[in-house]
């Protein structure tokens, strides 16, 4: 089973720039059962950003918008370099229709679960962008990046990359005496804002043999096996990315490129520094 989330993220007359507004429309995509999904690779004309209001495509995969569905929620844009780049905002208050009223999210899932006992691997550029605080305190949560078991399950994360403060924490979550336990797996400090991090995650859920592999930079920060995730779901579980934080008073903007999760081995993707 392989899943792919790849991104590849002046001055115009006034004909160029009616010609840029009519690329730069979201394109639709009509798939077999009549629903219209917004294509987001063909929405990513130009370096402005194009809101993506609703769900969307890429490459042959239909993505959930969990967020407020705003214009600024959720929008796409090309790089410098012609990479296409999904962006996340959310400001405060602002969340799913499914959320309680203690935490503002905008967020993406392809809610695609995978085999208990398979390698699964998943790789994604992000960059948080700079201007805004995120707090430190225990209470408190802002989540770039998470594994879940399933729909229903309201546990926490059993993979997480998240943002205290100012350094990026990776955690690990497992069933301890039947119960959730969790783990920090590695601690980046003063992780730095509005450049790109290359994190590429290696990981198995299992309570015996289980793994955890990741790699951040080029660099491989944890190297674990043992029990990981919540082996009592039928499946393994399911990626989302975007911004899921505790209620906060500041305007958040987080950007992410070359999204992909895969059983396919990507140890290369894991050596490249960003």
């Amino acid at each position: 089973m392989t899943r792919a989330f790849n991104h590849r993220i002046g001055y115009f007359s006034c004909a160029a720039l009616l010609v840029a507004a009519a690329v730069s429309l979201p394109q639709e995509v009509t798939y077999a059962n009549g629903r219209q999904t917004l294509d987001a690779d063909a929405s990513a004309a130009s370096l402005a950003v194009t809101p993506l209001p609703d769900d969307f495509s890429y490459n042959d995969g239909e993505y959930g918008n969990q967020s407020a569905r705003k214009d600024y929620s959720v929008g796409v844009r090309r790089s410098a370099n012609n990479n296409v780049v999904l962006r996340f905002e959310v400001r405060p208050g602002e969340r799913a229709g499914f959320d309680s009223e203690d935490r503002d999210r905008s967020e993406a899932t392809n809610g695609i679960s995978f085999p208990k006992g398979e390698v699964i691997w998943n790789a994604y550029r992000v960059n948080i962008a700079d201007g805004f605080s995120i707090p430190s305190d225990e209470r408190s949560w802002f989540i770039v990046g998470q594994w879940h078991g399933s729909k229903d399950d309201k546990r926490s994360p059993y993979i997480a990359a998240q943002v205290e403060g100012k350094d990026l924490v990776f955690l690990r979550r497992y069933i301890q005496d039947g119960k959730p336990a969790s783990s920090e797996m590695y601690r980046m400090h003063d992780v730095p804002r509005g450049e790109w991090l290359n994190i590429v995650i290696e990981h198995k859920v299992s309570s015996t043999d289980g793994l955890l592999n990741i790699w951040l930079n080029g660099q491989q920060v944890v190297k674990f096996d043992g029990p990981v995730g919540y082996w009592d779901h039928d499946e393994a579980g399911y990626f989302k990315f975007g911004i899921y934080r505790s209620r906060h008073d500041a305007d958040a903007v987080v950007e992410y490129r070359d999204v992909v999760t895969t059983t396919d081995n990507l140890s290369k993707r894991a050596t490249l520094i960003n």
